[in-house]
């Protein structure tokens, strides 16, 4: 794909006048994005589908995929303060009206108790949610079909309309590999002989 679109600019700047400068910014253009570093696929923690899987940048830049659900795509990573980062692009549910707020609350079921969760939407149809690491979430994570279930909070009061699920089976696992990434240890079967 990039090949062919280096070859219509190189063929365009010869067939139209003016336009080699033009051309020559959009091939260094093509080189910049080419030259971005690739994130680095390290372990599948669900080999049958959906993730999450760990990936690793250049500088033991870390994070995990999920793409479980239809329509739904979540990055988790750990933040500046070490908290656990899920970032979730769901058109459909912004497609369907319901949103959260730009900056506002959901409510999260953890250990039979609604905890709040901050989130923030740097804009549609993505949210991020940022979870301190307690043992309620931990024993949420560890279950078999593990879900997390964020509710939207509007004026105090849970919106039931508005519920991003996010199938969260072997994220605790993954999680542990995301810490074990980030300080550059090895991984079972990825690195190493």
């Amino acid at each position: 794909m990039l090949g062919l679109l280096a070859l219509l600019t190189a063929l365009a700047t010869v067939l139209i006048p003016g336009l080699p400068q033009v051309g020559g910014g959009v091939a260094d253009g093509v080189r910049a994005f080419t030259a971005l570093p690739q994130a680095e696929k390290l372990i599948d923690y669900a080999p049958e589908g959906g993730g999450p899987v760990l990936y690793r940048l250049p500088g033991n830049v870390c994070f995990l995929r999920v793409d479980r659900q239809p329509g739904q795509t979540e990055w988790v990573r750990r933040d500046g303060q070490g908290r656990i980062e899920i970032t979730v692009s769901a058109p459909g549910l912004a497609q369907a009206g319901e949103r959260f707020e730009t900056e506002g609350t959901a409510e999260l079921q953890l250990g039979g108790r609604a905890v709040v969760i901050p989130v923030v939407s740097p804009g549609l149809p993505t949210w991020r949610f940022t979870l301190e690491e307690t043992p309620a979430l931990q024993e949420t994570l560890d279950a078999e079909e593990a879900t997390l279930r964020f509710t939207a909070i509007r004026g105090g009061k849970p919106v039931p309309e508005e519920v991003l699920s996010i199938a969260a089976g072997n994220l605790w696992q993954g999680i542990q590999g995301l810490d074990s990434c980030a300080i550059g240890a090895e991984l079972p079967g990825v690195v190493g002989p």
